[in-house]
């Protein structure tokens, strides 16, 4: 709950903070890491557990509305000496529908997995990931940007299908 309140201050402070009213450059090399609160549930799962969550994608820009390139998602959370964590690495599209705002659209299809461990033993399934979410670009500085966004992840393996949201606050170099 701590990490979900400052989350929730982080974004406030961010719509405080001044935005370019003119085209925001997006040109080149980008970069964008972020922290927040994550909820994961699963097939068979009671209800949905919190934790820490997180992500980091780069690439290229296309155009001022399009970018590309990889990134990951990941949550995790220790109870009990029990430690699970899930993760996405995906190929990604980062779409800005207006060139003089900082909302845009992420998608992305890659691999996922989930890990359990506990006293040096561990188990791993990996399968199919697919992330989608949104965000918007608080410009700090000519090519820096606070982020505030909300990522979903829906992993389907053999063994076991979960999904997670994430909302969190990152920081863009464009």
């Amino acid at each position: 709950m701590k990490a979900l309140k400052c989350v929730v201050l982080l974004g406030i402070l961010a719509l405080a903070l001044p935005s370019a009213a003119d085209a925001q450059a997006r040109e080149g090399f980008w970069f964008n890491m972020g922290l927040g609160y994550g909820s994961l549930g699963c097939d068979g799962c009671d209800g949905r557990e919190g934790g820490l969550s997180g992500g980091l994608a780069l690439g290229g820009s296309v155009s001022q509305k399009l970018l590309i390139g990889a990134g990951t998602t990941g949550w995790t959370k220790s109870e009990n000496d029990v430690r699970l964590s899930v993760g996405t690495f995906t190929a990604l599209v980062r779409y800005y529908p207006s060139e003089t705002s900082g909302l845009h659209f992420n998608g992305g299809l890659g691999i996922g997995s989930v890990q359990v461990s506990s006293g040096g033993v561990s188990a791993t399934e990996t399968g199919a990931a697919a992330v989608l979410g949104m965000g918007y670009d608080f410009r700090i500085g000519e090519n820096m940007s606070i982020t505030p966004f909300w990522n979903g992840a829906g992993v389907n393996a053999a063994d076991v299908t979960w999904n997670n949201g994430q909302i969190g606050i990152g920081f863009t170099l464009h």
